[in-house]
């Protein structure tokens, strides 16, 4: 019997660099590499003359209702998805088809087609963190208990019961998500960390840019804000470290009026969006987080492939990709003076600045490489796993 084919369904295109895209592509490409055929289905697939209509409406509702707009695409983004899955089922008739969801609402547009009569299995794996409503409430896109609150909640309880497989990318999602979905406790589930799309390049004798490096988009969830503060504190104790923060978003000016205000501003340098950022943590010494919540977090494992002590917040996933002393540090987000104390610990003791520097490789090679994780990734998705 020939290997199942793995039709990948996704609500984003394949270019780009959110972690549902790296993932899929990280997956889909190791898949590759085994001999599997693996396929996309994506509503940016259909002709832009079919999406032109939709999209304009998009645009105007979001000046008048941003919520409305939100469920308007993610109606017509069903739609579209829906016609590319049926039309690679009617293809691969007669073949083994496993539909891998980057979502709840992608994972609802096959179900529906499993009742047309088309025969796959359907596997999951949930990337948000908390739900895809707190996300949107987070972005000012619904309040809880708002209509699109609602539809993003009712989704995800009426889909995820249904499901043949189910992976979290951590066991704290895991354990959150089943304490509000109790009836998908009969799902076959499993937790498997991200890997990394492509191992980040570490050239020799690279010249140093700043002590510590921070990756992600400025927004509230990310906090870095509260960097600056560890920063002004470390400055305050007699340190003076140097910080690169990789990314743009909204909060940007709020960042950069606050460093002044704190007096750093002249040892934080914002690049703004770089283009595969993570070639710049070669050349740190440390990789600094702060985020309020973090389903996994896998800039903290590209740090790691550097050699990279990583300090960053007990939340969410964020304990399971280190063990606090080992790799990294674990740190407050409430007492900026605790997080410089612990940051002045590791930076101006060589020695262990060098342990925590190796285990952090060891790590990551045993536990996060390609070859490791890609094996599981694809062998839970065909069922080959052991």
């Amino acid at each position: 019997m020939k290997d199942p084919v793995i039709l990948v369904a996704s609500l984003l295109p394949e270019q780009g660099f959110c972690g549902v895209q790296t993932h899929a592509r990280a997956v889909s490409g190791f898949a590759r590499s085994q001999g599997y055929e693996v396929r996309l289905a994506e509503p940016y697939q259909v002709s832009r003359w079919i999406r032109k209509l939709p999209s304009l409406v998009t645009q105007t509702l979001k000046k008048f209702d941003p919520e409305k707009a939100v469920l308007w695409h993610r109606a017509f983004a069903l739609r579209f998805l829906s016609a590319r899955l049926r039309k690679h089922l009617r293809e691969l008739e007669g073949r083994q088809v496993v539909i891998y969801a980057q979502d709840p609402l992608s994972a609802r547009a096959a179900l529906a087609l499993r009742r047309e009569g088309y025969d796959f299995r359907v596997v999951a794996v949930l990337h948000f963190n908390i739900s895809e409503a707190y996300e949107h409430q987070l972005n000012g896109h619904t309040r809880e208990g708002g209509l699109l609150w609602r539809s993003l909640m009712r989704i995800e309880q009426e889909v995820l019961p249904q499901l043949d497989k189910v992976i979290f990318v951590s066991d704290a999602m895991r354990r959150i998500v089943l304490a509000r979905n109790p009836d998908m406790g009969g799902v076959e589930q499993a937790v498997i960390t991200n890997f990394l799309e492509h191992e980040v390049d570490q050239p020799a004798n690279v010249a140093p840019r700043a002590d510590l490096i921070s990756i992600g988009t400025l927004e509230p969830r990310k906090n870095q804000g509260y960097l600056l503060h560890v920063l002004a504190e470390a400055k305050r104790l007699g340190h003076r470290y140097s910080l690169t923060l990789a990314g743009d978003g909204p909060s940007r000016k709020e960042w950069e009026a606050l460093a002044m205000q704190l007096g750093v501003a002249d040892q934080v340098e914002f690049l703004g969006y770089v283009s595969g950022a993570s070639r710049l943590l070669p050349g740190h010494r440390a990789y600094v987080h702060a985020a309020r919540m973090e389903s996994f977090g896998i800039v903290l494992v590209e740090a790691m492939s550097c050699g990279l002590p990583v300090f960053a917040p007990p939340v969410g996933g964020i304990p399971e990709v280190f063990d606090d002393g080992v790799e990294g540090t674990l740190w407050p987000l409430d007492n900026a003076q605790i997080c410089a104390e612990k940051l002045i610990a590791v930076l101006e003791d060589q020695g262990t600045w060098q342990t925590i520097s190796h285990a952090a490789r060891q790590r990551y090679l045993a536990r996060f490489s390609p070859n490791v994780l890609g094996r599981r990734w694809v062998g839970m998705l065909t069922g080959t796993d052991s």
